[in-house]
């Protein structure tokens, strides 16, 4: 006796099964164009060198002297473009030199971690001759730059090879530069040091591009925005010194490459 109804049954899960292994495969498909080569997921360490590329930068300084009742105001303002490797002059130093960065996933998508900014200028010298035996000698400045931006970001995919991650923290700098120069007459030493200590609002919105799983090039717009900050100069002469302190405050704006790669833990 045949039964009609096993052969519809049977057609019928035949036919939801081979639905269901299609979506499957579709599902895996779109998941797998979704994930940028797998940056993101849960438990990678993410290591970067951001800031390698400032491809175009524009910073503000404004310093803050008060006294006698009275306050100056001095702003000085820059832009710069490097297509290749390089950084922007002495005015927005801080935030243009490159630096390292370690990021974590805590959960799929989200990073914690943050940058270090370490740089030296190991000085030089610099001597000018009047003649008749006279000269003035000095050094060339010797910079230190130490700098530490902890952060927050997420990744979000883009497609099979490209995502989106935007990243925002705070940074702390400390600039310090010392000149020495002597006199022409009694060859006096004068030393002259200028430090700086800065406190920014640090986003860092990036787009990347992982061509290959485990590495990623990434580029985009970075701005820094000033809470706080100060400089004081010290100036020495033989046994004689004075120091004075004023409010300094750097805005930076620019765009930016670096590139990056990832270990899943």
């Amino acid at each position: 006796m045949k039964r009609p109804w096993r052969r519809t049954v049977l057609r019928s899960s035949c036919l939801v099964s081979t639905l269901a292994g299609l979506a499957v495969v579709l599902t895996a498909r779109g998941a797998s164009a979704q994930e940028a080569n797998g940056l993101g997921e849960k438990s990678q360490l993410i290591v970067t060198v951001d800031r390698l590329m400032p491809l175009f930068s524009y910073s503000s300084q404004t310093l803050t002297n008060t006294q006698g009742g009275g306050t100056l105001k001095t702003t000085d303002s820059g832009t710069s473009a490097a297509f290749l490797f390089g950084r922007e002059p002495d005015l927005g130093i801080v935030h243009t030199i490159p630096r390292v960065a370690v990021d974590f996933t805590i959960v799929r998508h989200l990073t914690l971690g943050g940058s270090v900014a370490i740089a030296f200028g190991l000085g030089g010298s610099h001597e000018e001759d009047f003649g008749n035996n006279t000269t003035r000698k000095s050094d060339a400045p010797k910079t230190t730059i130490i700098g530490f931006a902890p952060r927050v970001g997420y990744v979000f995919p883009l497609g099979s090879t490209f995502a989106f991650w935007p990243r925002a923290g705070f940074a702390f700098y400390s600039v310090s530069t010392k000149t020495i120069s002597f006199a022409q007459q009694g060859n006096v030493e004068t030393t002259n040091t200028v430090n700086d200590s800065l406190l920014s609002l640090d986003l860092d919105p990036q787009f990347a591009w992982a061509p290959i799983p485990h590495f990623f090039f990434h580029f985009g717009p970075i701005v820094n925005v000033p809470l706080t900050g100060s400089r004081s100069i010290e100036n020495a002469t033989g046994a004689n010194s004075n120091t004075n302190k004023n409010d300094l405050s750097v805005f930076h704006f620019g765009l930016s490459a670096g590139l990056g790669g990832w270990f899943d833990l």
